[in-house]
């Protein structure tokens, strides 16, 4: 590379003051150089004269120069290489300064394809100082001037950086501005036109649907569900005013757009320049996007003024403080405030308020808890109480109280989150309210959501259910080749689903497989069975053990044996002859009555639980079962609350009738006759003392079926405790149906027995 260091002995006479050449005239000149290339001159030579002409429309050049004082030291014009800069001469800007170490800084581009160079401290004495603040590194842009050393150390040198825009950036720019002030004018049309011609269009804020436990849990996979407080005066005036005098100081009486902030930003080159309002729009309507496009812009302008025409002042400010992004997963100064202080935002001080509204511009960036730069929240909550200060919101012994106040923050806000949710079932619970059930809009892109839904799981039973079945995912299942597992936990009275499990890690596989189509194997023998008793079959009637068809006789020989003994042992001969007494149609029509809606057909395969199920399909049928033969209602949703009618979590009690939903409840069917679900009750009672599912006895009052399929690819147990009124539903197995040879239901009913005898012993009822 070519060094273009020129020294200060080759400095023109008269450069040594700051001063640069304006660039308009080169501009001009070389604009109309190309105006005359495209129409002057033989026209075959023009496609060059243009190329040539075009090119200087393109020439920018960076330029660091090294002053001391009032005088210019050195002038380097930078080409694309790395720049040392220090009183050592073999540093590529060598400066004999006291103020500097051998290498004091390092100047070079972030990345090949940028416009601009960087400045890094590179571990001086003395540091970088831009604006009277030690930096450790910047962004240069055109004009910035960095102090090499301290400025309190008498005359440092410093370094001055100029990059002006090539003429034909210049145009863009200029034609930015101009299409600044033309959107002005337009914005202003628009919002007369808005305002006369029938006002906004805008009638429901989208939001995050919220799920919770019946306790107010929150369960939902989002962390950053967002939680307002009731009404803008909930939050405290102070931390109004913080927000007004860091973000938009005009907010009380501008259109909505604010023009001289986007003006300035143009201006100055900085970015942003967006209001408050503007920043509802991007916050509530994510299709406003988030980039920089002047579409974008468009697209938030437009948002904007509707929401201005729509709502006052004071509601867009509160959605502002309802929602606003403030860094770790937290949505609106309530969630926020209690991750950083443990306390309501209505309770902030005046430093708290500042430190939050502080954070703002790059939550995670000024959080206290970046490592790069733990002064950060400090230097922001500062600075937020300066702007009050000289706005008039702050005197001056507050301002001093409050700067030296320390911020106090939790330390578990730092640590990686502690937020728990039942990704698997929130999931489920999503699909219930997007359902033919409630058929809600919950997309946000589409002004839906913005529900608070009261759900009916039970964290100690869900907490219960995703450690039993991790740890034997990892332990005896593993031993035997399974990989996954599902289990969903109710209530066969009412049809509240208590624990729902769709997986072993929904972080690897958000894949649900109580949802999931996988073959019963023998715990759908319970159809032919009802079937048979329904015909007027009796547990104790004996059933021959003889081959029928593809399918071998009883593992005890030939001769028969009693239907109870048959299902206990689950025989598979004895089901196919109960379902051809029955009649297979009549079979398939008992699995469609309890609630089974995949293919089905008439035949052998099915009848021996060989055609893929649902599990939480198989888990309702059994209910009825347990619950007498009456149905069972299965639902993972018990309230559902509009917060656009509501407003606020805070507010749910005195929500009005209309933004409240409760459910319908299902009309009460007898689907099975008694007697029928009694001895079917009795049957599967015998399953647990005598037969494939003894595994499971650790329960005394254990009911249930164990099912597993050709060669251990699926292994399930569905049973229940009338005691404890709770019916569990457990399939494992591997996703890719790879078999487990030594794996057979006996092994589901083993985690079955351990997870229910830890939910009985959590009752009471061990």
């Amino acid at each position: 590379m070519v060094n273009p260091f020129v020294p200060e002995s080759d400095v023109a006479q008269g450069s040594d003051r700051i001063s640069e050449e304006p660039p308009t005239n080169g501009h001009r000149a070389a604009w109309r150089r190309f105006l005359a290339s495209l129409s002057q001159g033989p026209l075959e030579s023009r496609p060059g004269a243009v190329r040539s002409a075009w090119r200087p429309l393109l020439v920018r050049q960076a330029v660091a120069e090294l002053w001391l004082g009032e005088r210019r030291l050195s002038r380097t014009v930078l080409g694309e290489g790395r720049y040392r800069i220090g009183r050592d001469p073999a540093c590529e800007l060598p400066l004999e300064a006291e103020s500097l170490s051998r290498v004091h800084a390092i100047l070079e581009k972030p990345r090949p394809d940028e416009r601009d160079f960087a400045l890094e401290d590179f571990n001086s004495a003395n540091g970088l100082f831009h604006r009277d603040r030690r930096i450790r590194a910047i962004r240069l842009r055109h004009g910035d001037q960095v102090q090499l050393g301290s400025p309190l150390k008498g005359a440092a040198p410093r370094l001055r950086y100029l990059h002006p825009r090539s003429p034909l950036e210049q145009a863009v720019h200029l034609l930015g501005l101009a299409s600044l002030l033309g959107s002005g004018l337009l914005v202003g049309g628009l919002l007369l036109v808005s305002s006369v011609g029938g006002g906004s269009r805008i009638r429901l804020i989208s939001g995050p649907v919220k799920i919770v436990s019946a306790s107010g849990q929150q369960i939902d996979a989002r962390e950053g569900s967002a939680t307002a407080l009731p009404s803008l005066q909930a939050y405290p005036l102070h931390l109004r005013q913080a927000l007004m005098a860091s973000e938009e100081a005009r907010f009380g009486w501008n259109s909505g757009v604010d023009l001289f902030g986007t003006l300035r930003s143009a201006l100055l080159g900085s970015g942003g320049g967006s209001g408050l309002t503007q920043q509802v729009a991007r916050i509530y309507y994510p299709e406003v996007g988030i980039d920089y496009s002047l579409s974008r812009k468009l697209r938030e302008l437009w948002v904007a003024l509707q929401l201005e025409v729509g709502y006052s002042k004071n509601q867009i400010l509160k959605m502002y403080l309802d929602r606003a992004h403030l860094g770790l997963g937290t949505d609106g100064f309530e969630q926020a405030s209690r991750l950083y202080f443990r306390t309501s935002a209505s309770d902030l001080d005046v430093g708290q308020a500042a430190f939050l509204v502080g954070l703002l511009p790059s939550p995670n960036g000024y959080s206290p808890c970046n490592a790069k730069d733990p002064t950060a929240g400090r230097e922001r909550r500062d600075l937020v109480l300066k702007l009050m200060h000289e706005q008039g919101y702050l005197g001056d012994q507050p301002l001093i109280d409050a700067q030296r106040r320390p911020l106090n923050i939790d330390p578990s806000a730092c640590r990686d989150s502690s937020f728990s949710s039942y990704p698997f079932f929130s999931d489920y619970v999503l699909g219930e309210l997007e359902g033919t059930r409630f058929a809600l809009n919950l997309s946000e892109k589409t002004s839906g959501g913005n529900y608070h839904v009261v759900s009916t799981i039970d964290p100690k039973l869900q907490q219960l259910a995703q450690q039993q079945l991790q740890r034997f995912l990892e332990g005896p299942a593993a031993r035997v080749g399974l990989t996954q597992g599902a289990l969903i936990s109710l209530n066969f009275r009412s049809g509240e689903i208590l624990a729902y499990v769709g997986g072993g890690d929904y972080s690897r596989s958000s894949f649900d497989r109580v949802q999931a189509m996988r073959q019963p194997g023998s715990t759908f023998k319970l159809f032919p069975y009802l079937a048979a008793l329904e015909a007027g079959a009796s547990p104790d009637q004996p059933v021959s053990c003889a081959p029928l068809a593809y399918v071998a006789g009883c593992r005890q020989g030939g001769g028969s044996i009693t239907m109870a003994s048959g299902f206990a042992d689950s025989e598979n001969v004895v089901a196919l002859r109960l379902a051809e007494k029955a009649g297979l149609k009549e079979v398939v029509r008992k699995a469609r009555q309890l609630g089974i809606s995949t293919p089905l057909d008439a035949d052998f395969n099915t009848m021996l639980g060989g055609r893929e199920t649902l599990l939480y399909e198989m888990a309702r049928a059994y209910a009825v079962v347990a619950n007498g033969g009456r149905s069972v209602p299965m639902h993972g949703v018990t309230r559902i609350y509009d917060l656009g009618i509501c407003r606020s979590i805070y507010s749910l009690p005195s929500c009005p009738d209309r933004g409240v939903t409760t459910p319908i409840g299902e009309q009460p069917r007898q689907l099975l006759r008694g007697e029928d679900a009694a001895v079917m009750d009795d049957l599967l009672a015998r399953v647990v003392r005598s037969g494939t599912g003894q595994a499971a006895a650790v329960v005394a009052d254990a009911r249930g079926k164990t099912g597993t399929t050709d060669r251990g690819v699926d292994v399930l147990f569905i049973g229940y405790s009338p005691t404890l009124e709770i019916l569990t539903a457990i399939w494992m197995g591997n996703d890719d149906n790879r078999p487990a040879e030594a794996a057979s239901g006996a092994l589901a009913a083993e985690l079955w027995g351990r997870y229910m005898a830890a939910v009985g012993a959590g009752l009471g009822r061990s």
